[in-house]
């Protein structure tokens, strides 16, 4: 058996032979060859259910698979409205030039890049963005490019950087939030992350270094936000490296007088040698009392995001401390699924889409329908100017998400739940499929959930380039 055979059979083997596998073994095929190869579709054809005309039909609908070779690596320019009027199109045309494709060409003549467009990226405060594989850019200018491609590269280059863990402290209460959600990290939040960790091991200081999800105001990132014990937290906008160690040096000291004496010596020198008595982080601080903060901030009422920028996304017991999962046990041990539409109608819950549309009765058909196979499915896809609250929200409440889609699924009677997540949001894509994981674990998807006798399958499709497919009945 050749090895391309043999790699065939293999994804087949993983993803399944039926026709509504096809998306998953397309991007499969298309991740293993960097396209689609004409040969092994007509191969894909022979090992599964699915006829010619069918993966020809779907392979050329959606825009990200590839019939020609591509590049080994992909630079998506985000033309979506919001980065077309920052001047998207003259970004994807510097773009062209520094890689010197010829006319009518998208792959430079190395087979080390392929540049398309993608309609949007959802990162619409950092406009113009760039996605490099997985890696975003945002604000990005012409003048740019060339460090972001030598930037990549050399990302590239170590490999899958390993996710570091926090800093983590058995008696300090103090902590220190870094928003790392898509826009954050687009901003540099990795790299205050990493400066936070190194400043703490440095001086000695203790505290608590917490990840949390969207903070909300993405056109302040990276934000930083102190929160010394018993105190009020502070919040610091759009931090850079550099600034961290003031940061930390200002609201924290070490326990240790000896690591005190030496940071008051250390950072007394770094001023003398760098003549400089100016802190720039006084630039950095941000006033939550100021009246342009507070009118933004104090004015909103967080549901879906309630305890936004506060919980860890990927902390089942901090979400379980908070409430989580209350609502889950709550329905499937004490009420029907007709008594779980009712608490629905009483909510007053009504689609966000625009229509308004209320929820209940949304269930209640599903509920009442004859069918005995059912599904419900979470719509992760977003194509409208500065709409990206989907993805927010799917990155930094995941276990709020698949805690709604399990009671809506039990309430209609569905026994199957797809995440339907545009292939552009590899982040969301990354926090569900790893709650996911952790909630069958602890008994809150698969078989009898919560010791209900109730199952529920859940399952991820990504998109590849079409708005519309989210919608159910297109998917």
């Amino acid at each position: 058996m050749s090895e391309q055979e043999n790699t065939i059979q293999q994804i087949v083997t993983q993803h399944g032979r039926e026709p509504n596998k096809l998306i998953p073994l397309l991007q499969a095929i298309q991740e293993e060859f960097n396209y689609l190869p004409n040969e092994v579709l007509v191969r894909l054809s022979e090992l599964t259910d699915i006829s010619q005309a069918q993966i020809t039909g779907v392979s050329t609908f959606y825009s990200q698979f590839r019939h020609i070779p591509a590049g080994k690596h992909m630079i998506k320019v985000c033309t979506g409205t919001a980065c077309h009027v920052k001047g998207a199109m003259l970004v994807y045309d510097a773009f062209g030039r520094q890689l010197k494709l010829e006319d009518g060409k998208d792959t430079d003549t190395e087979g080390l890049f392929t540049l398309e467009e993608v309609a949007c990226l959802g990162c619409c405060t950092l406009a113009p963005v760039v996605q490099i594989d997985n890696i975003t850019y945002g604000k990005v200018t012409q003048s740019e490019i060339p460090q972001i491609i030598d930037d990549f590269l050399g990302k590239a280059a170590e490999g899958e950087k390993e996710e570091t863990s926090f800093v983590k402290s058995t008696t300090s209460k103090h902590e220190i939030r870094l928003g790392l959600g898509s826009c954050c990290v687009a901003s540099g939040s990795d790299e205050i992350k990493d400066s936070v960790q190194t400043t703490l091991m440095a001086t000695g200081v203790d505290a608590q270094v917490k990840q949390v999800g969207c903070v909300g105001m993405c056109h302040q990132v990276p934000l930083v936000e102190i929160v010394p014990e018993g105190k009020e937290p502070i919040l610091y906008a759009k931090v850079q490296p550099e600034d961290v160690k003031e940061i930390v040096e200002k609201h924290f000291r070490s326990k240790n007088l000896f690591q005190k004496i030496k940071n008051s010596v250390v950072t007394g020198l770094e001023r003398i040698y760098n003549n400089n008595d100016y802190s720039s982080v006084t630039n950095r601080f941000l006033d939550v009392k100021e009246k342009q903060v507070d009118d933004f901030l104090n004015k909103q009422i967080h549901i879906a995001t309630e305890l936004k920028g506060v919980l860890n996304p990927t902390d089942i017991d901090e979400y379980k401390l908070n409430g989580g999962f209350v609502a889950l046990k709550k329905s499937l041990q004490g009420s029907s699924p007709t008594e779980t539409i009712e608490h629905i109608k009483q909510s007053g819950l009504k689609g966000r889409g625009g229509a308004g549309f209320p929820s209940w009765r949304k269930w209640e058909m599903v509920h009442e329908a004859p069918n005995e196979e059912k599904y419900v499915i979470c719509n992760g896809d977003e194509g409208d100017p500065g709409a990206f609250m989907d993805r927010m929200l799917l990155e930094s409440f995941p276990y709020r998400i698949i805690e709604g889609i399990t009671i809506a699924s039990y309430a209609v009677g569905a026994k199957k739940a797809y995440f339907y997540i545009r292939a552009e949001y590899p982040l969301a894509v990354e926090r569900i499929k790893g709650a996911i994981e952790v909630c069958k674990t602890h008994g809150y998807l698969g078989e009898n959930i919560v010791g209900s006798g109730y199952s529920l399958e859940v399952e991820i499709f990504q998109g590849a380039g079409a708005f519309v497919c989210g919608e159910e009945t297109a998917l």
